[in-house]
């Protein structure tokens, strides 16, 4: 159970951070591989703002994820769905993205300004030229 609940988790620290319609896309303010990264989040965005979990499963979580979603019996389109359904609020953005490698970690915040927020660490990992959700750090 602890793989779905963390995708869960970053199914809602990502999703719950959402997408207000007009809101702005914080992946434009990196370069090169630092935006592919946040661009990942905000691919997560568009999708819940779409309620589209097939395009999260499919292209922005990682095989190990998946992989370990498949072992536990678990449908990773019904728990990225009902992580969407959960999301208390629809703002997000990438504050800031590390890489490492073959690793990187964004760091996104949740929630309106003004309200209460909510700062967490999302990890990816390279497969190929795409980047790919991997965990959510504590």
């Amino acid at each position: 159970m602890r793989t779905v609940f963390a995708l869960s988790a970053v199914v809602l620290a990502v999703a719950a951070g959402g997408c207000a319609a007009g809101s702005d896309d914080s992946a434009e303010d990196f370069k090169g591989s630092e935006r592919a990264v946040a661009a990942v989040i905000e691919g997560i965005e568009a999708a819940a703002r779409k309620d589209d979990s097939g395009r999260v499963c499919e292209q922005l979580l990682s095989d190990s994820l998946l992989e370990a979603l498949e072992k536990q019996g678990t449908n990773c389109k019904t728990a990225v769905k009902e992580g969407f359904d959960d999301a208390d609020s629809l703002d997000l953005a990438v504050d800031d993205v590390k890489i490492s490698g073959d690793t990187a970690t964004a760091r996104v915040t949740s929630g309106r300004a003004g309200s209460d927020q909510k700062t967490d660490a999302v990890s990816l990992v390279r497969d190929g030229a795409a980047w790919k959700v991997s965990s959510l750090s504590p």
